[in-house]
């Protein structure tokens, strides 16, 4: 069977593309080889997708789910291995290789680790990337959490009500997320804030991790770290096509096709101003009724 759309991922961007292009008739094939849903899953709050107050990030990527579960859409539950290009692309994946004449990639982003000795041994093991994942194990505990964004502070505040104590490590001289979550943490008793220093050592005992060293010298003892320092576009397999990007992140036009023809991308894995749940369902959706009005016009 040739596919008149692969879509590669399921988080917003894939949810969006995927219910869009079979809503359009469109012979659609989902691939995604993790949880769906992407970084949602590890989001602590949304309060700013229409139609939900406040609900979690887990929550809103199992409703997602459930919608898109109501369509009869081909999802299959595989890893990409390698895209080819040509008149009809292949999608070779590690159980099996699919043929269709567009792709739109929907693989998304991942949190940027720091890049220093002993951290990936150590993660899981007492640094962490999703408070809301993680959280629970340090009840009553004194943990680290780096990073100035907004993401660090929701899992800032996040942590407070379970850990003892809350440090944060800021690099620059002042937190740089929203006026009222940086409001919030001020008012934390058990949050504190250190500025203007970075971590240049991670410590550990017996393979558990127990603290930090500072470029100013200071060494801070703590159970746990967890690590916000922003994202890296995730691009998991090797794609013998070349297609234009800026450090990892895809470039699109209006249409969000590549420079490739065919082939197309949407959300947190292009470049773009906003990096939003609502902008990529939207991107998706846009994606794949080009795609539609495109195979309409060549019939």
């Amino acid at each position: 069977m040739i596919y008149d759309v692969i879509v590669i991922g399921l988080g917003p961007g894939g949810y969006g593309a995927s219910i869009y292009a079979h809503r359009s008739g469109l012979k659609v094939l989902v691939l995604e080889g993790k949880m769906p849903g992407g970084l949602m899953n590890y989001t602590n709050i949304v309060n700013n997708y229409p139609g939900f107050i406040n609900i979690t990030g887990p929550e809103l990527s199992m409703k997602m789910f459930e919608h898109f579960s109501s369509f009869e859409i081909d999802y299959k539950n595989e890893d990409v291995i390698e895209i080819e290009n040509g008149k009809v692309k292949k999608v070779i994946t590690n159980n099996s290789i699919y043929e269709s004449k567009n792709i739109i990639i929907a693989t998304g982003r991942s949190r940027r680790s720091l890049g220093l000795p002993k951290e990936d041994e150590l993660r899981g093991n007492g640094i962490s990337y999703c408070a809301m994942c993680d959280g629970h194990f340090y009840k009553n505990k004194d943990v680290l959490v780096v990073g100035a964004g907004d993401s660090s502070l929701e899992e800032a505040l996040y942590l407070a009500n379970i850990a003892k104590k809350v440090t944060m490590i800021v690099r620059g001289s002042k937190l740089s997320g929203k006026q009222d979550l940086v409001e919030t943490i001020e008012k934390k008793e058990n949050i504190n804030v250190k500025f203007g220093c970075n971590i240049v050592e991670l410590d550990s005992n017996n393979g558990v991790f127990s603290g930090v060293k500072l470029d100013n010298s200071e060494e801070l003892l703590a159970s746990g770290l967890f690590v916000y320092i922003g994202f890296e576009p995730i691009m998991p397999f090797k794609c013998n096509v070349d297609i234009k990007r800026d450090n990892g992140y895809i470039i699109t036009d209006n249409n969000f096709e590549t420079d490739v023809e065919g082939i197309y991308a949407v959300g947190d894995i292009i470049k773009k101003d906003m990096y939003q749940i609502v902008s990529a369902i939207s991107e998706g959706a846009t994606a794949a009724t080009h795609i539609a009005r495109k195979l309409t016009k060549k019939n």
